[in-house]
């Protein structure tokens, strides 16, 4: 995608419009009925209780962490990682406003900024379908929780990736620039990485998140139309399918579905 559209690939690396894009998204998605589906079992099956130490790992604009650091209250700690110094900035800034102790330190899943078995829960949400091996951030995550602590996850399946009307091109443009990432089957796998690495009790739940826009000018949708565009203009097709998107949207009847796995497991 263009310098103006990286998705969450490199966000500190866009114009403001696409910092901007990028958490808007954020902020949309959270309150979409599947994501706080997702958030509300993964809260309850870890189960933060006050005096807990936690890190949320690829933390965005720190809302997760934030609730976390009320649930674990003054005894105990929330921790935000992320290595976008755009999102930990926005963190911090709603934090600071809503006077959360959260604080938060850039650092990344594959190199975690805690000592060997220092956390009771660890969390992680949409992150591991953006890493080359998932294997090294999960591993790092049961190094640094005690035993019995847990770890939550959650992650998309882009291999579920489905929209109406479809077309190559834009199926492309969204992995490309706002999932999938080098491993777009992440959700599907979470449950075996916890089974390999030393982890027990493992409890799984999915959702379908389906997105069904009537304007097609928000972004992200606008990033993923030009960037599908862009192609099919490089391919020498015409604009007939963007038109077709277009009317469909109108309609009402333009949809995009993806399943997103969630994980939770307990450290042997």
């Amino acid at each position: 995608m263009s310098a103006d559209a990286p998705g969450f690939h490199d966000v500190d690396a866009s114009s403001d419009e696409g910092r901007a894009a990028a958490l808007a998204a954020l902020d949309i998605q959270a309150q979409l009925p599947p994501i706080q589906r997702l958030h509300a079992w993964l809260v309850e099956q870890l189960d933060p209780l006050p005096g807990l130490h936690v890190l949320n790992v690829g933390c965005g604009t720190g809302e997760d962490v934030r609730g976390l650091a009320v649930s674990v209250g003054p005894t105990g700690s929330a921790t935000g990682v992320d290595p976008s110094e755009t999102m930990l900035a926005e963190a911090r800034r709603r934090g600071e406003a809503a006077r959360n102790p959260a604080r938060y330190v850039r650092g990344t899943a594959e190199r975690l900024p805690s000592d060997d078995g220092s956390l009771d829960l660890v969390r992680c949400e949409r992150v591991l379908q953006h890493l080359t091996d998932p294997v090294v951030a999960v591993t790092e995550m049961a190094r640094v929780l005690r035993p019995g602590g847990r770890v939550g996850l959650i992650d998309t399946d882009w291999r579920t990736l489905a929209t109406w009307p479809g077309h190559p091109h834009l199926a492309a443009a969204w992995h490309e620039g706002w999932g999938g990432g080098p491993s777009p089957a992440a959700g599907a796998q979470l449950l075996d990485l916890v089974l390999r690495h030393g982890f027990t009790g493992a409890r799984i739940t999915t959702e379908t998140l389906m997105l069904r826009p009537r304007t097609l000018d928000q972004p992200p949708v606008s990033f993923v139309l030009e960037a599908a565009s862009r192609r099919a203009e490089a391919a020498g097709e015409d604009a007939a399918w963007r038109q077709a998107l277009e009317d469909s949207a109108a309609r009402g009847s333009f949809v995009f579905a993806v399943t997103l796995y969630a994980v939770v497991a307990t450290r042997v």
